[in-house]
């Protein structure tokens, strides 16, 4: 049973990123769209809004910004030992069907054949009813992050350019209290989230997310990442040129019939689908977030404006 299967009352609303043609199925989470990498699917699509205004000061950014080529890099068995390896697991490897494991006392590892995906998790603690998950043993969100630098540090997991995003609400679990009372915390953690970075900016849907449990306990390290390099030098939308393209393309959000929209920030990044999805290049993009106004209630909104018009529109 996987812990997304058994946590209840998760209470964390994130801000996720998605493209401007097409809706993937999966797309990443956190401030400026990243949660380190990590996705989750929810119910959200792109719709109209009839008056879009500004409610902050646009950045100033780069005429031009460098593109990268990505590439699907399949693993193998000595790959995976040798990641496992940092995390003091030494094998025997298990060959999965999409993905290679190794069993350790308590950590499991796996890493995804095609690359670009692996997960180090102890199961047994992301069951939702260990005593020692209770929320009164959890750190405080500063030493989770702490924590979570000191472990990837420590195992040469912390890779180069990443960059610490934000301490999330992680599993929660909720009894609900007949008697009429409040509902009752019976377990809880939280996520770090550490996103990579290309030419100083951070990379939408790469990174890494380490779960801490009571006790600041390691509960699991989740890393997502596309392997790139430098391709060449385009030139770019300004910021003033994707706020129109906005107005094209319209926003993400929950909010039904929205009716106007205010920007609170812009900001220039790189966008990454999941490993194994075909994406030929990582091209600046332009996240855009803010406030909606609906007919009957007020939300969020956000949207990713590819910023390279000489290589088309989407974020693929």
């Amino acid at each position: 049973m996987t812990k997304n299967q058994i946590v209840l009352g998760l209470a964390v609303l994130l801000l996720i990123a998605i493209g401007t043609a097409l809706i993937p199925a999966e797309y990443p989470q956190g401030d400026e769209g990243t949660n380190g990498g990590i996705e989750i699917v929810g119910p959200y699509g792109v719709q109209s809004v009839s008056e879009i205004t500004l409610g902050t000061v646009l950045p100033r950014s780069p005429v031009q910004a460098m593109v990268y080529k990505t590439a699907d890099t399949a693993v193998s068995k000595d790959d995976a030992l040798k990641i496992a390896e940092k995390f003091g697991l030494i094998g025997p490897v298990e060959e999965k069907r999409v993905s290679y494991r190794i069993t350790g006392d308590p950590y499991t590892f796996d890493l995804d054949k095609g690359g670009g995906y692996m997960t180090y998790t102890w199961y047994g603690r992301c069951s939702g009813v260990d005593p020692r998950d209770r929320p009164e043993n959890l750190p405080t969100d500063e030493e989770c992050r702490k924590i979570a630098e000191s472990f990837l540090t420590s195992h040469d997991l912390m890779p180069e350019g990443a960059v610490f995003s934000s301490v999330s609400q992680g599993g929660k679990g909720i009894f609900s209290n007949h008697s009429g009372g409040a509902p009752i915390v019976t377990y809880e953690d939280r996520d770090v989230h550490f996103t990579d970075t290309l030419s100083g900016l951070r990379v939408a849907g790469s990174g890494t997310r380490v779960t801490i449990g009571g006790g600041g306990d390691i509960l699991e390290v989740t890393r997502r990442w596309r392997d790139a390099e430098p391709y060449k030098n385009f030139s770019i939308l300004s910021p003033e040129e994707a706020i129109e393209e906005l107005k094209q393309t319209g926003v993400v959000t929950e909010v039904s019939s929205p009716m106007r929209a205010i920007v609170d920030e812009v900001k220039l990044c790189y966008y990454a689908t999941p490993p194994g999805t075909e994406q030929p290049y990582l091209k600046p993009t332009y996240y855009i977030h803010g406030t909606v106004e609906g007919e009957s209630e007020t939300g969020a909104f956000f949207q990713y404006i590819p910023a390279v018009p000489e290589l088309g529109k989407g974020l693929y």
